[in-house]
């Protein structure tokens, strides 16, 4: 029954049918799947797989640029998707909201995950973070039970269940050449002191961890929640993201932090304001900033 909807909703996406939760839920259930949740977790899935196939499609010699042909076509598909704005007890207790494919999309442009290589999503959900790559070339992690289910029919080099907020295997450290992550928001149950630095939330915790994995000269784009402010004289303003934000500048080569309108979110079910960071290796001296801390 999940294979059969699964293929449902991607056949409306092709056909670029309308949607909506009571169209889901009532073809869903025709199928035996009751559970709101799963009904959830399956529909992005569907959605999964086919912004991937823009992802991934080849395109003749002639179309002069690609990157952009497939990402207006990601775009095209998150207009007509489904709205996944209904929120379960399971996506509020972990605030899980997964992100627009689109933005998933120039997210792992970023890290050139589309190349050959070896790559790490260490909070994967259904996988809209890594559309661009080859699943085989892709470690994933999800404590997630269902989103588990739904990452392992993909393919993927490996499909692990770990606590992200746990040290990763030894043998995953500075292993990967691209982490590319959102993160579930919230806060810790306790404060985690990271050298100068005093780490508060989840998202903050969870994207140092993953860090680790990646390889010296490998490339980074994380989610976390909030929007990053400056001071006049460039420094970020003090509160709970300072230290995050430093805690990453002084040891990482950070390109640029990207503000991003909550508004984008409101398909996924949510709103609030998220930033991406972009980061391209770790720096062989950590320096700079850390007198912000």
């Amino acid at each position: 029954p999940a294979q059969q909807y699964v293929q449902w909703v991607y056949n409306q996406l092709e056909s670029r049918s309308r949607m909506d939760k009571r169209t889901t839920e009532r073809r869903a259930g025709e199928l035996g799947i009751t559970r709101q949740v799963e009904v959830k977790e399956l529909t992005e899935l569907a959605v999964v797989l086919r912004a991937r196939t823009f992802a991934r499609m080849d395109l003749p010699d002639s179309v002069e640029d690609k990157q952009r042909h497939r990402y207006d076509a990601i775009v095209d598909l998150y207009n007509h998707q489904v709205n996944l704005s209904f929120r379960t007890s399971q996506s509020i207790l972990l605030q899980q909201y997964s992100t627009p494919a689109p933005l998933g999309y120039l997210m792992g442009l970023f890290c050139q995950i589309h190349r050959p290589g070896d790559y790490f999503e260490p909070s994967a959900g259904n996988g809209l973070l890594v559309i661009n790559a080859d699943p085989a070339t892709v470690t994933v992690n999800e404590v997630d039970e269902l989103r588990f289910r739904n990452l392992s029919s993909q393919g993927y080099a490996a499909v692990t269940d770990q606590d992200a907020t746990k040290p990763f295997p030894p043998h995953y450290k500075h292993r990967f050449d691209a982490m590319i992550t959102n993160p579930p928001f919230g806060r810790l149950s306790a404060p985690i002191e990271v050298g100068p630095a005093t780490i508060k939330d989840l998202d903050h915790w969870m994207a140092i961890n993953a860090l680790e994995c990646v390889k010296d000269d490998g490339r980074a784009a994380i989610i976390v929640g909030g929007h990053t402010e400056y001071d006049t004289y460039g420094a970020v303003r003090s509160g709970k993201n300072r230290s995050f934000i430093n805690y990453l500048y002084h040891h990482y080569n950070v390109v640029d932090t990207i503000n991003v309108d909550g508004d984008i979110y409101k398909r996924q079910g949510t709103g609030f304001d998220v930033r991406i960071i972009l980061l391209n290796g770790r720096k062989a001296v950590p320096k700079g900033l850390s007198r912000t801390f």
